[in-house]
């Protein structure tokens, strides 16, 4: 059953072409304005599982009408979902804690945007007991180089572990709490595809979230990968600041 979905992009109409052409698979959405009137008649009519709103600015009006949201019951204590640039992302979690259910920061491709809204309207919230532990990320390639190359990127902020392969993986998920694997799809020994398979299966660890990396970009390699249902995807090469915009939404 696919979610309903209440969207408003507010200046952003490529972002909103791009959502619906990628995540038909996951929603019915449907759009409303920044207008107020439109929103609660939409919130009436529809009942969205979520809101997500395309945010421009932090401004103070976009603000109001999600604290709104957010405290008013008779909108069915709908999650929302902010979407937008990192330094306004930043700002408006600074200034309003509390005020969205998630925080997503661009740049993020409509896949990896779908991923993390169905991943948390399937998990429900969980508030981290402890914010102020370095998150634990494993990192599994067969590449040494991209190891080394996302452990430096990622080690001043995160405690990262990087695999050659994933012959040790379930043990060291077994031994440790582990917040994100970035796991390699295609791997000798052991591929992306069967390490997810056996995290799925086992419900100590089946909730990790899992971030595909892969060389292959043809639209049907990323539909067999999406099919899995990661919370997320990248290509090789790997963008560095698309690889840390999705660990922030992500871990």
């Amino acid at each position: 059953m696919k979610h309903k979905i209440l969207i408003n992009v507010g200046e952003n109409p490529a972002v909103l072409r791009d959502f619906f052409q990628y995540t038909d698979k996951y929603f019915t959405s449907v759009t409303t304005t920044d207008i107020w009137k439109d929103i609660t008649n939409h919130f009436e009519f529809v009942k969205p599982d979520a809101y997500v709103i395309f945010m421009d600015s932090p401004d103070s009006e976009s603000v109001s009408r999600i604290l709104t949201l957010k405290t008013n019951t008779a909108y069915n204590n709908c999650p929302i979902f902010v979407v937008g640039k990192t330094d306004d992302c930043k700002e408006f979690e600074a200034n309003h804690p509390h005020a969205a259910n998630m925080i997503i920061r661009r740049p993020i491709s409509a896949d990896n945007l779908a991923l993390t809204i169905t991943g948390y309207l399937e998990k429900g919230f969980e508030e981290q007991i402890d914010d102020n532990h370095k998150k634990r990320i494993l990192v599994v390639d067969d590449d040494r180089t991209i190891l080394k190359m996302i452990k430096a990127a990622l080690d001043d902020k995160y405690d990262v572990t990087a695999m050659l392969n994933g012959v040790m993986v379930e043990r060291f998920l077994f031994q440790n709490n582990v917040d994100l694997v970035i796991l390699d799809y295609e791997m000798p020994i052991m591929t992306g595809a069967e390490i997810f398979r056996m995290m799925k299966a086992n419900e100590k660890f089946a909730r990790i979230p899992v971030c595909f990396l892969t060389g292959v970009s043809e639209r049907e390699k990323v539909e067999e990968i999406m099919s899995l249902r990661p919370r997320g995807y990248l290509l090789k090469p790997i963008n560095m600041e698309m690889l840390l915009a999705t660990i922030a939404n992500l871990a």
